[in-house]
């Protein structure tokens, strides 16, 4: 499309190149600072655990001294409290001790002496043993605190828990400056491994180019070329493959030739089978006049005639000669019979479990005529009808993929129906599949003559065939009269659509 740019082999190898070293720097850099992340984290709550693990047994011992009367009432917890604030190698925000019912008996600030704290980490603290951190965010500053509670148990009975709150503020700066440096490494990873790839791609693609350059000099009347000197890697196998590919051009070119002659000719034989039909059936009556009189005029006379043998003779011979050119007219012809259409369903299901046994699709057959019904057909030519169906069915199928075989009985028309979950037919070609040479398979893989055949057989039965597409569903459905094939086609169509 003019004004669109699309990239060559060179730019879609950079681009992904450069991509693959986007996301491989995206998912290192992720990684290391989630690492960084979570050591720093284990780290600070190692510290803290440490810390107050380290004043569990004192403050213990002081609640239990000052029940005992022997020391102050809280005197010694305050110290105990200004110790673990006044650390400057422990961010604390604050620090307090609660006895048992969750009062509080010391805290870094004296306002809070006194009160009550119902949160759950206190709760938790003082039904439990073991230490316990969570990582909170402070209501009033939306400061990150790691926020720390330790059991102030011993032997079953609790006095209480010590509550710490350490700002993250310093983890944060880490962080943050770790990833500053991943990103800058990241960055600059990308900007060197981009750069080596390009170098990388521009080595790759000047053969290629040569290559073109020396295709775009082809002679088009005797496909002849100068291409590069040989190579002994993948670039020397497209040359030698575009060689041979010049070479089976030009012998297509002879047989496009000779098929041109005997398409030709073919034309001239179908345009004689017309013409031969038309004689034929035009010969006919008359022929039948003249033997109705030869009749008569042998049942007048009574006695041998030899001129009436003589035009007796000639008659035949000529019926003869007519017989021969419908013959020839009607070498597609049916061979009708009657049949019950549960039968011809039995038969057909059974040659097409046949026909798709080396496929790799699971066939689904369901007959659903409940009254069985007389049928007036050529059944070997619906069954190649409907094979040629199942069998279009089954290459448009993935592997393990249904492909459904269905009949019903209609408004006096019996109804087939091959369905199949594929990609389905584009909305552009519906209108074409049934023409000859036309078809949706890949080169070499379809004739465009299949369904072709298949229209013609449906029509010769006075049937109609159709089919509808969307994505993930394709169906065929084929409608012939049950009884007699001379039903009106427009009628057909109505019912068939």
């Amino acid at each position: 499309m003019r004004g669109r740019f699309i990239p060559g082999i060179k730019g879609k190898f950079v681009l992904t190149a450069a991509l693959i070293v986007a996301i491989s720097s995206i998912i290192w850099g992720s990684w290391a600072w989630r690492n960084e992340n979570r050591l720093l984290y284990d780290r600070l709550v190692s510290n803290a655990r440490s810390m107050a693990t380290s004043l569990r047994t004192p403050i213990i011992n002081a609640l239990v001294y000052e029940e005992m009367g022997v020391i102050e009432e809280g005197g010694l917890l305050d110290n105990f409290v200004e110790e673990i604030v006044a650390n400057k190698d422990f961010p604390a925000l604050y620090a307090f001790v609660t006895d048992d019912k969750g009062k509080v008996l010391a805290h870094n600030h004296y306002m809070e002496y006194g009160h009550t704290i119902t949160d759950d980490l206190t709760r938790e603290a003082l039904m439990g043993d073991s230490f316990i951190s969570r990582m909170v965010l402070d209501a009033v500053t939306h400061e990150n605190i790691l926020d720390v509670a330790m059991p102030l148990s011993i032997y079953g009975k609790s006095w209480g828990t010590l509550r710490i709150g350490i700002s993250m503020k310093p983890l944060e700066r880490e962080l943050y400056m770790m990833g500053f440096k991943v990103v800058s490494f990241s960055a600059l990873f990308f900007l060197a491994g981009t750069l080596l790839f390009y170098f990388v791609g521009q080595t790759i693609t000047r053969p290629i180019q040569n290559l073109a350059g020396a295709m775009s000099e082809i002679n088009p009347q005797t496909l002849t070329i100068e291409l590069p000197e040989p190579r002994n890697d993948e670039i020397g196998v497209l040359q030698e493959s575009f060689r041979e590919m010049l070479e089976r051009l030009r012998r297509s070119e002879g047989e496009r030739e000779r098929m041109v002659v005997q398409l030709i000719q073919s034309e001239k034989m179908a345009s004689i089978g017309k013409i031969v039909a038309g004689v034929a059936h035009e010969v006919n009556n008359p022929l039948a006049t003249i033997g109705t009189c030869i009749y008569n005029l042998e049942q007048e006379n009574g006695a041998p005639n030899r001129n009436l043998d003589i035009i007796k003779q000639g008659a035949e011979r000529i019926r003869r000669i007519v017989s021969q050119l419908n013959d020839f007219s009607r070498a597609g012809s049916l061979d009708l019979q009657q049949i019950d259409s549960s039968r011809f369903f039995t038969e057909s299901a059974e040659f097409a479990k046949i026909a798709l046994s080396k496929h790799s699709v699971r066939l689904v057959t369901e007959d659903d005529c409940h009254l069985s019904c007389p049928l007036s057909l050529d059944k070997g030519k619906m069954q190649q009808v409907i094979l040629n169906l199942l069998i279009n069915a089954s290459d448009a199928s993935q592997s393990g993929d249904v492909v459904l075989f269905k009949a019903y009985c209609k408004d006096s028309f019996y109804h087939i129906e091959v369905r199949d979950n594929g990609c389905g037919i584009q909305a552009t070609e519906l209108d074409r599949i049934f023409d000859i040479f036309y078809t949706t398979k890949q080169a070499g893989k379809g004739t465009g003559i299949g369904l072709a055949v298949c229209k013609s057989i449906v029509e010769m039965h006075g049937g109609s065939i159709g089919v509808t597409s969307s994505s993930g569903e394709t169906v065929f459905t084929v409608v012939i009269p049950q009884n007699t094939p001379e039903v009106c086609s427009a009628e057909i169509q109505a019912i068939a659509g």
